[in-house]
């Protein structure tokens, strides 16, 4: 019996911790579309989060780390480390019985991917703005729109699967071509030291 409630308890610890998780993920990927990366505080991302600093620092260690896993997160369109076919879209179309039902699962599940993959490309675009890598004169959002055709899925349908190429060509084509669209050639900018840095604003 005392092992059964061990398990329960248990249970529900990582389920509060998963959900935590998605809250701040959540928070720090509508912060930093809004207002930027360089602009986000961990402050800010804990309190649109309604948690501690100090769990946000717990949770991911980084602000860095927070935004790789809200770009995986966009990408993938959870933050759930399971196969596709045991997502639980996949689980809901083979339940559907009406094939019409079936077809809008899907249906809103590619939008939300749509629109969050578009949210990850704009989030990759303000980091390397915040790097000081991209080419002078490119905003976020075009730069954002540049990611989003050659990451999508049209250049690789065409490539890949129209003519041939096999995944390493496309691999190396498509960093190189990033790099031309996207990338200052120049040295990244230094950023200034400030002179105290407080725990919970970086």
């Amino acid at each position: 019996m005392a092992d059964v409630k061990t398990a329960a308890a248990e249970g529900r610890r990582q389920k509060k911790a998963r959900q935590t998780r998605r809250r701040i993920l959540a928070a720090a990927a509508e912060l930093f579309t809004r207002q930027g990366y360089a602009a986000t505080t961990i402050q800010q991302v804990a309190e649109q989060a309604d948690v501690a600093w100090q769990t946000v620092y717990s949770v991911f260690g980084t602000k860095a780390a927070i935004l790789s896993a809200v770009f995986d997160v966009a990408v993938a369109g959870d933050d759930e480390p399971a196969p596709v076919a045991e997502r639980p879209f996949v689980q809901a179309i083979k339940d559907a019985a009406d094939p019409r039902e079936k077809a809008g699962i899907f249906a809103r599940h590619r939008r939300t991917l749509q629109d969050q993959g578009l949210r990850g490309m704009t989030l990759a675009a303000s980091s390397f703005q915040e790097q000081g890598i991209l080419r002078p004169g490119l905003t976020i959002t075009r730069a954002a729109d540049i990611l989003w055709l050659y990451v999508g899925p049209w250049a690789y349908r065409v490539l890949v699967t129209g003519r041939g190429w096999t995944l390493d060509e496309y691999e190396t084509w498509l960093a190189g071509t990033l790099h031309t669209q996207l990338m200052d050639n120049g040295p990244p900018a230094r950023k200034q030291q400030r002179p105290g840095r407080q725990a919970a604003t970086s």
